[in-house]
């Protein structure tokens, strides 16, 4: 897309159909975008990246990029090694809301109530040493 001004008004004119890899987007997709820009315009260049400005992004792109991301997800059932395991709960750490996906699938499962971890950190001293190791 390319920016114009004729008579004082911001134009758009299109120099290709819109893609990303095999999604294809339709003129009403651009005229939504427009909308969306008009309603919430970019503060200039030179400030974006301080005020970690994200673009607008209409309903279809983010379920586009929301399928993308489950599909390439560690699917249930996968086994994972325990540095596989915290490699993915650091990387959730930073999430707003880390225990769904964008599609609102759970990303975790509880295994045990976190109140009964003292519990389980005295049965590991009675008699399950070297069966749960919490350092």
């Amino acid at each position: 897309m390319a920016s114009t001004q004729a008579a004082g008004q911001a134009r758009l004119s299109l120099v290709e159909i819109p893609h990303s890899f095999k999604t294809e987007f339709g003129a009403e997709d651009v005229r939504e975008l427009a909308a969306l820009l008009r309603e919430h315009p970019p503060p200039p260049a030179a400030l974006r990246e301080r005020l970690g400005y994200i673009p607008p992004r209409q309903p279809r792109v983010r379920a586009m990029f929301a399928s993308r991301a489950c599909r390439s997800a560690i699917m249930i059932g996968k086994a994972l090694r325990p540095d596989e395991m915290y490699k993915e709960l650091q990387n959730m750490v930073g999430l707003d809301q880390p225990w769904n996906c964008p599609h609102g699938r759970p990303t975790m499962r509880h295994l045990t109530d976190l109140n009964d971890l003292p519990t389980l950190r005295a049965a590991k001293e009675r008699r399950w040493k070297g069966y749960l190791d919490f350092d």
